[in-house]
């Protein structure tokens, strides 16, 4: 698919600098894990519990550690550096 770096719900935008191919299929890191976290941060953001900048720029920056740092389902964490 063709997925937002900064998701909308996350006050990203459809400018092709916010897109990027990604798969469903790769694992363990695919666009449902993505979507997983986007849907956690958007949580995180309604409740006050990290602000819309923090969750911006803890997708954009690379979206597997920050899914790392809210979730233990994938063993592959621990290759990230």
């Amino acid at each position: 698919e063709i997925d937002h770096i900064i998701s909308l719900e996350l006050g990203g935008s459809n400018n092709i600098k916010n897109l990027f191919p990604e798969s469903y299929t790769t694992q363990p890191w695919n666009a449902h894990k993505k979507d997983k976290l986007e849907n956690k941060l958007h949580k995180l953001v309604c409740t006050n519990q990290i602000t819309l900048q923090e969750a911006q720029q803890e997708i954009s920056n690379d979206w597997r550690k920050a899914y790392c740092k809210y979730y233990t389902d994938i063993d592959d964490c621990k290759n990230l550096k």
